[in-house]
Formats: structure tokens, sequence, C-alpha cells
């Protein structure tokens, strides 16, 4: 002890005490530096123009102060001190101990600090461990460093707790300035800290110089200090040169790209640029997600400012060049690796989502528990017993309900399709490109906006590795599972009774719309069900929306999106309740309501109707220029059940249940109409929907390339009829019973003991039918494809498929233009209305009229025809008895016969008229042409089919059949192509308006100021 003392004593120390506006940490750190254990020989103090009472401070400690300028860097603030005092050369070493007036070092620090460097005389730079200032516990530092993109590195873990696991003397990169014990000697021999550096990464800088003049430095972990980091936390205002408007952040990125760029060797240079730029753009395209557009701009701003001045690093790397000994490369062991800060990034994203998912609150009962188990380690742990499960409703609701829907679903363990919903495609970059493409190969042809609701299902596939097939089969054999899920969500809230609230999800799960949406693959009307739940339960406060922050409204906007993206029926329903609601607010305005109010409403009324829309584009727009659409499902345009089944709340249409399977839906509402209580309001609103669905099922609409019109299904009306029914339900049955035991009896004991005895026959009645007959629905397990194989193997080449769809009982026939392949996902939603040339042409080739069918067909491109099986006998006796038909083949799958004449996808026609196919018709191709003439592409006609010719574009129009035509005016090679260009820019317009709606959605982040010191140290 008496020779460390000996060797202590030879160290001359002057502890420099750099101040700015830090009255409120102060105190402690003068009483730190006077409780040292080794006391300081000199103490000079250096206030930067503080306004806050430090110099007072200051002066009744008896500290020596200089005092300057508010904008004076920390560096210049050191050499100040320095310059002041003479070197004091009768010690054997003369240190300089920098302290920040907001760190405070531990009685032993210094002490700690000097034993360290005691036996490494090649050290130049020793600092503590840094713990917070408030969270004692909560390790800060112990050495750092830099990364290559600029990051200020620690290698500790976000918040680690300080267990000693890091104790030691380590051999670092550098070391902070908030408590640095510095060789004077050394300081002087590096000119300081660069002038550049007025604050921030001057320590990181420093220790680098050191290292590569050939100099140690090491983190003391015995040598404590408490760091309330006031700068960087922005508790304090940051006053030096460029710090522009205060901001710190800026200072510190440009710093850090000025310490990268002026130490490195010069071959890394480009690399290092390339990071500090694409690290720089990606984190202030996070600071804008988190709402933090100041942070943002700093980040750009700070590369954009280092590079405007390329000077200044020039002179810098010239400056360091004269200090240096050894190559830049010796500090390469202290550069954290970038699979290390890739671990680190995904632990604090994974502890970020942790804190906001499952905060953490530990419980008080959990913790006696804790407490007391040392008593009860010989005490046998009673853990629960399966069957206790069975005694939970919810157990109870969700098992039978899933042995129910595996029986539904015995005919769909495969790839499925029917009733309304198409093939799907293999993988999930088959639907992205239907989404993406500007030209879909369905019909003759479309270039319609595909659907959003493609993007959905093929970025949901991510989660079943792109096995578009194996998703649609889980989950159609998920459905009721999930309805009964989403539904418990608002009728546990509705009741304290968990059985209740379970019959009531079960209800829902296998309400008369539920079943039919099911059965026949209605993907829409299965979404609207899904998602309508959460809608009341995200605008309870409907009536006072401007009590509702914006965040929520456009998180609201963000599920309306996602329903308006399968059904814009959802739009309709919306836009009702918004215009009756926004007629209200004015009624109520002109009643003496607030006027803010009133536009607080509006505007946040518009913004739930019109962000849906935008983040649908473009097929919300071309929906309401063609407001048939609005009406329709996706998938094959399919009949309802028409006004007389809505009225009971069943859909109808192929997979429906059948009539005398009445569900207490519109008992329910019935009842709930003669509550005293807030059920009839809901009821009201059910009825309203009950009402709007069966006058909208007596419409019919051409939709989906349908020629002739469809009766509409009605299905996502009867999904809010039927939350309804079952909110109001659960309403008048909460707690009913005490009541009616309570009072005598009444026509309150005769409709409950009607509503449940309607309820208890419908779910046996729907029950015994789902496992049953029910499981024979439209929707099951792909048999086949329709489409030989055979025909697929000339590509773009057109067949009109004819086959028998079975309907209600009756049978009739169907047809479609085949590519090849059977109609996939989406290819209905984007079907061209068949002209009614071809209509005719079909209906004469089946009525054995068409003597010009062939050439009609021709025309078009259709080079086969294929009549499915089972087909009538009548109906290949006609076509084999019409001229222009040739029979290819017969087989178990169909008949097919090949159009005669000149037919395919381009079609020349020179000056005598003699017509010629040409084979090459794919986009982008190129072929020739060998004289002047007219080239018909037997497409649909569009404005953004084009012919490139020897570098010119041809003429185009659209000629008598509706089909796109170019003029050839001379020989040579052509090639045709589909500009994109406008698709390519809607869904720029989409991307957008998602990514604004996502911002403005999610949690804002919060400014460094704007955190308690609690929470940072």
């Amino acid at each position: 002890m008496a020779a460390q003392q000996a060797a202590r004593d030879s160290h001359y120390v002057t502890a420099i005490l750099v101040v700015h506006d830090g009255a409120i940490w102060l105190p402690q750190v003068l009483a730190a530096l006077a409780s040292q254990t080794r006391l300081v020989n000199r103490v000079i103090a250096v206030d930067t123009g503080s306004i806050d009472g430090c110099v007072k401070l200051l002066k009744s400690a008896r500290i020596s102060i200089i005092e300057t300028e508010r904008d004076c860097g920390f560096g210049e603030a050191v050499k100040l001190a320095l310059d002041k005092f003479p070197t004091q050369s009768r010690f054997a070493s003369e240190w300089i101990w920098l302290i920040h007036d907001d760190c405070a070092p531990a009685p032993t620090a210094l002490s700690e600090l000097l034993i360290a460097i005691e036996d490494r005389p090649q050290v130049a730079l020793a600092g503590p461990k840094l713990l917070g200032w408030h969270d004692r516990t909560h390790l800060l530092e112990i050495g750092i460093s830099i990364a290559g993109n600029g990051t200020r590195w620690t290698g500790l873990e976000p918040f680690e707790y300080d267990q000693g696991q890091r104790d030691g003397i380590h051999d670092v990169l550098s070391v902070s300035t908030a408590g640095a014990l510095i060789r004077r000697e050394v300081f002087v021999e590096l000119d300081g800290f660069d002038p550049n550096l007025a604050l921030f990464r001057d320590d990181v800088d420093f220790g680098w110089r050191a290292r590569t003049a050939g100099h140690s430095v090491i983190a003391v972990s015995k040598a404590v200090a408490f760091h309330a980091e006031a700068s960087a936390s922005e508790r304090r205002s940051v006053d030096v040169d460029g710090a522009f408007l205060h901001r710190p952040l800026l200072l510190d990125r440009r710093n850090a790209a000025y310490v990268l760029l002026a130490n490195s060797s010069w071959w890394m240079l480009p690399w290092i640029a390339i990071q500090l730029l694409t690290s720089a753009l990606g984190r202030s395209l996070g600071y804008l997600i988190a709402k933090l557009p100041g942070y943002a701009s700093d980040e750009i701003l700070a590369v954009l400012a280092l590079i405007a001045n390329p000077n200044q690093l020039i002179k810098a790397r010239r400056w360091r060049k004269k200090k240096r000994l050894v190559s830049p490369r010796v500090v390469a062991a202290y550069i954290p690796p970038r699979w290390s800060q890739l671990r680190l990034a995904l632990t604090r994203t994974g502890e970020s989502i942790r804190e906001r998912l499952l905060p953490t609150n530990i419980d008080q009962s959990t913790s006696a528990r804790i407490a007391t188990d040392d008593e009860d380690l010989l005490v046998p742990i009673q853990s629960a017993r399966w069957r206790s499960l069975l005694r939970k409703p919810m157990s109870v609701g969700l098992l039978g309900l899933s042995i129910l829907t595996l029986i539904w679903s015995r005919n769909r363990f495969g790839s499925i399709s029917g009733g309304a919903l198409p093939v799907s495609q293999t993988g999930a970059s088959d639907l992205w490109e239907s989404y993406f493409d500007s030209w879909h190969q369905v019909g003759m042809g479309s270039a319609s906006a595909a659907p959003p609701w493609l993007a959905v299902l093929a970025a949901a596939s991510i989660i079943f590795l792109g096995k578009v097939p194996f998703m649609m089969t889980l989950i159609f054999i998920l459905f009721p599972v999930i309805l009964f899920w989403s539904s418990h969500f608002l009728f546990a809230k509705l009741s304290k009774s968990a059985s209740l609230a379970v019959a009531a999800s079960v209800l829902y799960a296998i309400s008369p719309v539920s079943i039919a949406a099911i059965n026949s693959g209605r993907i829409g009307t299965l979404v609207a069900l899904i998602f309508a739940p959460l809608i009341p339960l995200a605008l309870r406060q409907w009536r006072e929306i401007e009590l509702l922050h914006w965040r929520r409204i456009f998180g609201v906007s963000l599920l309306l999106s996602l329903i308006f993206s399968f059904t814009l029926v959802a739009f309709l329903i919306l836009f009702a309740f918004s215009v009756t609601a926004i007629i209200s607010d004015y009624l109520k305005l002109r009643g003496g309501l607030d006027l803010e109010r009133f536009k607080a409403k509006l505007f946040r009324r518009i913004t739930l109707l019109i962000a849906p829309l935008l983040v649908t584009l473009p097929y919300s727009f071309e929906a309401l220029l063609n407001p048939s659409r609005l009406l329709s499902e996706p998938g094959f345009a399919l009949a309802g059940g028409g006004p007389n089944l809505a009225a009971l709340g069943n859909p109808g249409g192929p997979g429906s249940p059948p009539w005398w399977l009445i569900s207490p839906i519109l008992i329910m509402l019935l009842i709930a109409l003669f509550s005293a209580r807030s059920a009839r309001g809901v009821a009201e609103i059910g009825f309203g929907f009950l009402v709007a669905a069966t006058l909208i099922s007596t419409l019919a609409i051409s939709t989906h390339g349908n020629y002739a019109n469809t009766p509409v299904w009605t299905g996502t009306l009867l999904v809010g009829a039927t939350l309804a029914a079952l909110v109001s339900g659960v309403m008048i049955l909460d707690r009913l019973r005490e009541h009616l035991v309570r009072t005598n009896f009444h026509y309150r004991h005769i409709l409950a003991g009607l509503l449940l005895i309607v309820t208890t026959l419908y779910t046996v009645a729907s029950v015994a039918w789902i496992a049953t007959s029910g499981a024979n629905s439209p929707i099951h397990t792909n048999l086949g494809s329709v489409i030989p194989s055979f025909l697929a193997v000339e590509k773009n080449t057109k067949t009109l498929v004819i086959r028998e769809e079975k309907s209600a009982g009756s049978a009739g026939l169907q047809y479609f233009i085949s590519r090849g392949s059977d109609i996939q996902l989406g290819d209905p939603d984007v079907a061209p209305v068949e002209s009614e040339v071809m209509e005719i042409a079909v209906r004469d080739l089946v009525d054995g009229s068409g003597i010009l069918s062939s050439k009609t067909f021709a025309n078009y491109g259709i080079k086969y025809i294929f009549i499915a099986q089972p087909s009538g006998k009548e109906i290949v006796r006609t076509i084999d008895g019409l001229g222009g038909f040739n029979r290819a083949s017969a087989t178990s799958a169909g008949i097919v016969w090949r159009v005669t004449g000149v037919t395919g996808r381009l079609i020349f026609t020179d000056a005598q008229g003699a017509r010629s196919a040409i084979e090459t018709g794919d986009v982008g191709a190129r072929t020739m042409v060998t004289a002047p003439g007219t080239l018909t592409l037997t497409e649909n006609y569009s404005r953004s089919w084009q012919i490139i010719e020897n570098g010119k574009r041809l003429p185009r129009v659209k000629n008598d059949d509706g089909l796109t035509q170019f003029s050839v005016f001379e020989a040579g090679e052509f090639s045709l192509i589909h500009d994109g260009t406008i698709r390519r820019g809607w869904l720029s317009l989409q991307f957008i308006a998602i990514v604004v709606v996502v911002i403005f959605a999610l949690p804002a982040g919060r400014r460094k100021r704007e955190i308690s010191e609690k929470e940072l140290a």
C-alpha cells in the first residue's frame, strides 16, 4: 500500500472542469471532486458563458475560473486551461483529468486510474466505467469505438445492467472525455483535440490519433463515474460552432463522418463514404416514420455539411499524417465488425417491440410468490389438470368449433377452388406479377387495374413460403375459428358472462352469411366478417370522433383499407354512415355546436373515407368511374338468393344454407327494438343493413366479364346485420337472468324464452347441416384443370371453353376465353366484358345457327373450341355439323375443335387483302413483316399497345371488332410492346399513400429532450 501511495504521489493531476449551463448537476460534481481518496493537485474550471448560476457555484467552492464565450468548444476550453498553468516538471509525470459538469466521479475514481497506469508506461489515455446518473446500475460505457457507419459503439446491450460482467482493465480505441485521464505531454504532442470537433466525437478522434502515434488507451472498470449525458440527451442547448439551430444530433453525425474520413486509410475512403451515406438515408427514413423530421434532416445535412467543405478534410488528413507513427489500420481490431452491429440493431429492435407489446409489469402476487419459494421447495406443485379446461366456455366453444370445422372441410384438403373462388397461382411471385402487370391475359385482354387484395395475399403468402394454394386451403379451413376469435374480442367487451360471449362468437362463426361465404369461396365477404367486429372497438367514439387522436384515425384507415382491398361494398357502408353523421353534426352546429368541434369531426370523417380510397388506388378510382364494381365481390360473379332470403339474413346462392334453416338474426333485431337500453340503437343499425341488403338483392349488374346481368350478392351488407343482431342480443341477455328473477312474469320472459329456443334450434340444425350436406359445397379440392394440358402448349393461344354449370338445381352453359390455363385468382376481377358480337357468335354456335361463328372466332384470334365434359350430345352434334370447325381430339376431359381459317394473336393483312398469321406475338419479341399492309392484334383495344418498326411507331386505330390495328407502310423488323407507364404511375401514387398513412398511424418518436432523465440514465 505504501508503494502504491508513493506511486500515486509521483503523479501531478490537474482536473479541468468544463462548465456550460450545468447548475443542475454541478453541486454533485464539485462534491465528488472534493471527496476523492487521492486528492487532485489542482482544479481549474472553464465556464463557457453559463447563464444558470454556474459561476456563482464555482466561486463558492473557491475554484479557479476561466470565463469565455458560449460558443467555445470543449477542446478549446481545455486548451485555455492548460495555457494558463505551466508544466510541473518536478513530478514523474503530469496528467490532466477531464471532468464534465454532468459527470460525478466516485471517491476512488482517480486513485484507481493512477493505480492502473502505474505499471503501464505506454498508456497515454485512461478512462473510468461510466454509469447512469439516476439509475446507477445502468452501464453506459467502458471504452468506446466507432462503427463503419459512424455510430458510436460501446459494445453494450441496450440498458445493460452492471453486474461486474465487464470488469477489468480493457485495451480500447478510446474513452469518453467524461472522466478521461490524459498524459499531458502526449496531449501537447498531439496538439490536443481537433479544433474542427468542438463537441462530440472529439474523444474517439483523440484516442484514434493516440493509437496511431504509438500509445495505448485503456478503460478501468474499478474507476467509476456517473454521467448524465446532458448535451447528447438535449438537456441543455449546444451553442458551439457548427451546431446549427442548437441541434446536437446534426453535430454528432457530422463529426462522426469527419472522424472516419479524416483518420481512415485512403483506400478505405470510398467504402466508408458509401456506408455513411446509406446509413444516413436509412436512419433518416426511420426518423420520418417516427414523425421526427428534424432528426431526419439532421442525418442528411450532416453528410452534406461535410461534402460541402472537402478542403477541411484534406487539411485534417495532412495534419494527422505528421503525427502518425503507425498505419491507421492499427485500430482495425477496435472497429466493430458488421455482424456485431447487425446483432445489436436486431436486439434493440426486438427489445423495442417487446416493450410495446409486453410492457414490464411485475405483479405483486408474483413477487410475493418468488419471495416465499424457498419455503415450498419440498411441497409438490399442483398443476392444473387438462379436464379443467373443459369447464371454461372459451375452451369448450373453441374445441367444438374446431371439430366441426374439420368435418366441414373434409372435401377441402388440397388445392381448392370452386364457386366464386378461382384456381390459385402456384407461388407468390405469380400473384405479384398479376398485380403489377399493366396488361392481363384474360378473355380478350384487359388493362384494368388489378385488385389490391392480390398484393395482400402475395404479402401474406410469405409466411407460408410463397405456397399460395396451401395458404388458401389453410385459410378456408381455419375461417370459422378465425371468425370465432375476432368476434370474441367484441363480445367479451360487451358482457361479463364468458358463456354468453362464447355463444355469440359461435353463432357468428356459423351464421348464414358465414356459411354461405365459406362454402362459395367469397373471400371478400370473409375478410369483412373477420374485421367487422374490430371496427366498433376502434371507433367506439364515432359520435365524439373529434376526441380520437389522429394516429387512431389513420390506424383505423389502414384497417378500412384492408377491407376496401377485398370489397368496396364496405366503402358504400362507410359513405352512408359518414354522410349521416356529417348531416347530424351540421344540425347540431345550427343548434349551438362549437364550430371548431364541427370542423374537427368533419376532417376526421372525411379522412376515414378518403384515406382508404387513396391506399387502394387505382382500383378504387376505376370503381368510382364504374359504380357497378362497388357492388361486386372478388372472384366469379355468382348470383345471390334474392330479397326473400336476404330479409332473413341469408345471402343465398350456391353453398348457402337452405331457406328453412332460419337464423335468429331477424328475431334478435325485433326483440331489441323493444329494449329500453342501448340495444335499441344497435338494432336500428342492424335493420338498416337488413333493409339495404334486401333492396340491393333485387338489383342485377354486369361485372367480371359477364355480358349478362347477375343478381347482386349482399353478403357484406348482411355481415353488418348479423353483427348488429348478435351485439344487441348480447346486450339484452347480459344480466337478464337476474332481472327476470326479480320481476313477475311478463312479455320479457316470453321474448327471452323465444330467443333462446330459436337460437338453440338454429345452432343444432346448422351444425347438423354443416356436418352433412354443407360439406358438399361448391368450393372443394381441385379435381384437375378444366383445360387439357395439350392446349397450353401453344403460348398465348385463345381457346373458347364451354362447360355446363349447375346452379340451384338447374343446369346451363357457361363460356369463357382461356389462354391455355384455368382462370386464376384476380382474373375475373379484371376480366373485360365480352363484346355483343362474341356473345351472339357463341349463342349461334350452341343453337346451330352460327354459320359465321367460325369467322368471328378467327377474327378474335380464337384458335380452338373446347367443350368440357359432361356436356350434352346435342351441342357436340351441332358443332360437328357446322362449317368452319375441325374436330382435333376427344378425351374424357372434353372435345376440342380447331377453328378453320387464319387466326392467331397477330394477323397480317397485305394490300391485296390476303391474311396470314404471325406466330411470334409475344410482348417485346422481334419479328419481320415483308410488305406494307395492316397488323391486327387480336386483343381488346388499348392506347398502351405500340408496335415499333425500324425505330418508328406505327399508327394505331380501333377496328370495327374493337381490336387494335396498326398500319404498316414498309417491310422491316418490328416489336410489339405494351407501355406500362400509366400503371407504374398509379402504383407510385398508391405506394406514397400507403407510406403516408402508415407513418401517421405509427407511434410518434420522442425527441431526446422529451424523455425523462431517469429513462435516459
